[in-house]
């Protein structure tokens, strides 16, 4: 007698119900956001960061970063690799390079992470605050 196995339409169906279950539903959702937070921190919040140093400093420093990352659960920003470089006016490329700042990795609480992918506004707090947090730290080591 030969094994039997499942009708198609039943293994079909059983997995939609698996996929379309709250616990495959929560962490695939979960895994999104984290995803899509991370992506727009190495993309967008970057590149706003630098535009905020820009402006904050008056035009008199740059800032280079290797990478942000979000906490696991969403509650914190790592900064890896800080650079900050003064913007010389002069020739003299020498000095530039005695004044550069560098901070290894920096870590800042952020209790609401995930609500800068839905609001401009916490979007805009939140470099403000990161902005603050490394010029702090600059004027800290100085």
């Amino acid at each position: 007698m030969a094994p039997r196995f499942p009708h198609k339409t039943f293994v079909i169906n059983w997995l939609k119900a698996l996929m379309l279950s709250p616990g495959m539903l929560f962490p695939a959702s979960y895994l999104l956001i984290y995803l899509s937070t991370n992506i727009y921190l190495n993309t967008d919040f970057k590149q706003n960061l630098s535009r905020s140093i820009t402006q904050v400093t008056g035009n008199t420093w740059q800032i280079s970063i290797n990478s942000l990352s979000s906490g696991l659960i969403l509650d914190s920003v790592t900064l890896n690799h800080i650079e900050l470089t003064p913007v010389v006016q002069s020739q003299n490329s020498t000095q530039q390079a005695n004044h550069a700042f560098t901070i290894p990795s920096l870590k800042i609480a952020f209790p609401e992470l995930q609500n800068i992918l839905f609001s401009r506004e916490e979007r805009l707090s939140s470099t403000k605050t990161v902005c603050e947090k490394i010029l702090s730290d600059k004027r800290l080591a100085q």
